[in-house]
């Protein structure tokens, strides 16, 4: 009888997970869904009007969530300033800017394996004909402070403009079900952890479920190095006591780095 696949514990908010679901499932992995964080589009007040690209040089969103979240706070018929230039931390987020302003929009933005973080992007900033004098923000109710300060230490000024709020995620009791039975069956999963608030939102929710003593003996997937220590930090662990891998956010590199786990086990 062929060796089972652990199930996939899948954690990016709703409707992000459509696309790696197939993926995963075409390669033999049975998915679940568990959302660490539910997240909601942060309205302009009708008293208030949101900051305009056209008053920037440069326009940064930090997530795919920044952008929706930016659209609404925009006219339905706003058409971007096609002088501003946006930037991003990869790949996917700048897919998300095209879509939604414009195929021509400039987006700049770490490629291929290179960490999808400010860090990655500081030196495409400072690699531009000229720094740019203002720069827009656009994220959830915090974040990228690195990114901000070292702007600012060079004179820039920055606007910081909330787009989204990252609240937790409501689990239905048949996912609570789903998982009290992976762990008094004491069956292997593998989870995808993608950011910091998610992985906190995530060991809470275990905590309160009683869950925790199965998860710590799972395998996670984190999109980040950065996640590893938080990871560790929020169980009270070594990374060393953790099974974990690190896998850039893109599905095919997700799915990638599923299989190899599988093929270890």
């Amino acid at each position: 009888m062929a060796h089972l696949r652990p199930t996939a514990i899948l954690t990016r908010p709703a409707g992000r997970n459509t696309a790696l679901v197939r993926a995963l499932g075409q390669a033999g992995w049975p998915t679940l869904e568990c959302p660490a964080l539910d997240i909601q589009s942060v309205p302009i007040l009708p008293a208030r009007v949101a900051p305009r690209p056209e008053a920037f040089d440069l326009v940064v969103f930090v997530s795919r969530a920044a952008v929706a979240g930016y659209q609404h706070q925009l006219p339905q018929d706003f058409a971007w300033p096609a002088h501003v230039a946006a930037a991003c931390m990869g790949p996917v987020t700048a897919g998300a800017v095209r879509r939604t302003f414009g195929a021509d929009l400039i987006v700049l933005h770490p490629e291929g394996a290179v960490s999808q973080d400010s860090e990655a992007l500081w030196p495409l900033i400072l690699a531009q004909p000229s720094l740019p004098r203002k720069v827009l923000i656009l994220r959830g109710q915090d974040g990228r402070e690195w990114l901000s300060e070292k702007l600012l230490a060079l004179g820039v000024a920055v606007t910081v403009q909330q787009t989204y709020q990252r609240e937790v995620a409501s689990w239905p009791d048949p996912l609570c079900v789903s998982l009290r039975e992976l762990a008094t069956e004491g069956r292997q999963a593998v989870w995808l952890l993608t950011s910091v608030h998610g992985i906190q939102a995530i060991v809470q929710k275990l905590h309160d479920l009683t869950l925790l003593t199965w998860f710590e003996r799972c395998t996670f997937v984190v999109t980040h190095e950065r996640l590893r220590p938080v990871l560790a930090k929020a169980l009270g662990r070594e990374l060393g006591q953790l099974c974990h891998e690190v896998a850039s956010p893109e599905d095919e590199a997700i799915v990638l780095c599923f299989d190899q786990i599988f093929a270890r086990l």
